[in-house]
């Protein structure tokens, strides 16, 4: 059964509906450029309302190595959703790191193996230029195939909601899930019944 991530959570009571709801990881996002932005401090009420075992994400993009090191004090998991090489990734702890690559084509499936081979988790999420991610734009079933087949720590992200994930679970057997966008009211506002519809699919 894949692991859901519900990402782009930018309110406390809405963390502690989707946490209790059964996701297994939510996601804050420290991008200043995102609408999903939230800060350090909105980052700590979140935080306190998220039900264990629910793990909290922060969602970076290029940071520096400082504010990494802020949020591993006060989130589980760093998630780098940006141009991140290895030699920075390596920096901090293996299981407190997800790495994401925005993918488009098979050429793209080559920048994972060196992430793959020192077993991380990875996060595949849809190309769009000039964009680091929550575009609603969904990647291609057949390159999701071809990625799940090389690594079984793939979380799939990219457009996913309640209506499609069970037709995209027919066809790939990921690690996890990462729903955002599709799930809103507006940018950082989930729809709560939505989310727990896309739950209920995943986890029966």
């Amino acid at each position: 059964m894949p692991k859901v991530k519900i990402c782009g959570i930018t309110q406390p009571q809405q963390a502690r509906e989707i946490s209790l709801a059964g996701a297994d990881y939510i996601g804050v996002v420290l991008y200043p450029k995102s609408p999903r932005y939230t800060d350090l401090e909105k980052v700590k009420e979140i935080k306190k309302a998220v039900v264990e075992p629910t793990k909290l994400v922060a969602v970076v993009v290029n940071p520096d190595l400082d504010l990494c090191k802020r949020l591993l004090e006060l989130v589980d998991i760093i998630q780098f959703h940006g141009d991140e090489d290895l030699e920075f990734i390596k920096q901090f702890p293996k299981d407190r790191v997800i790495k994401a690559f925005r993918i488009k084509d098979e050429k793209d499936i080559e920048k994972l193996k060196p992430f793959i081979e020192e077993g991380y988790l990875i996060l595949i999420d849809a190309y769009k230029d000039g964009e680091y991610g929550g575009t609603g734009n969904q990647v291609d079933l057949g390159l999701l195939k071809e990625v799940c087949s090389v690594s079984d720590k793939i979380i799939v992200a990219g457009g996913l909601s309640d209506e499609n994930i069970g037709n995209i679970l027919r066809e790939i057997n990921p690690f996890g899930v990462d729903a955002s966008s599709k799930l809103e009211i507006s940018p950082g506002i989930k729809d709560i019944d939505r989310v727990k519809r896309f739950i209920k699919v995943i986890k029966g």
